[in-house]
């Protein structure tokens, strides 16, 4: 296994598993291939992308915006996701410690993500000791 920052060719692949993955319960986003593929495609020119490698294939990937604010660096994940096949193996937990040494080397205090509840993910990050704020909640409107 092998992480590295991902490339613009690499994009195609990264929306495929975004679209694939994003598409099962609970999210059951429903993405096109042009749609996805802009997504990601804005992610890499604002954020920083690292992707999973496995006999060279990309298995994964995780999308990192650092931040600045009024208490120094932060950080946000903005997705990260892994190939069915590939999860419950211990590569999404490399993939989040590759993340935090990386923040902690530029002097990021705090990581910051959203998750739903009713995900696998939730729980993961729970064992990574990811808390939920009581301070803090996400709202939304639907317009209609």
């Amino acid at each position: 296994m092998r992480i590295r920052r991902a490339r613009k060719e690499d994009l195609k692949e990264i929306s495929d598993i975004f679209r694939k993955e994003t598409a099962k319960r609970p999210y059951c986003q429903r993405w096109t291939q042009k749609t996805a593929f802009e997504k990601i495609e804005a992610f890499f020119k604002k954020s920083d992308i690292y992707i999973v490698v496995i006999d060279k294939k990309i298995i994964g990937f995780i999308i990192l915006r650092i931040t600045v604010g009024e208490r120094g660096r932060g950080a946000y994940i903005e997705e990260l996701w892994l190939k069915s096949d590939f999860q419950r193996k211990g590569i999404g937990k490399n993939l989040m410690n590759f993340i935090e040494n990386k923040c902690k080397r530029i002097g990021v205090k705090s990581i910051g993500l959203i998750s739903d509840k009713r995900s696998n993910a939730f729980r993961f990050y729970k064992k990574l000791k990811y808390k939920t704020h009581n301070n803090l909640v996400l709202m939304d409107k639907k317009l209609r």
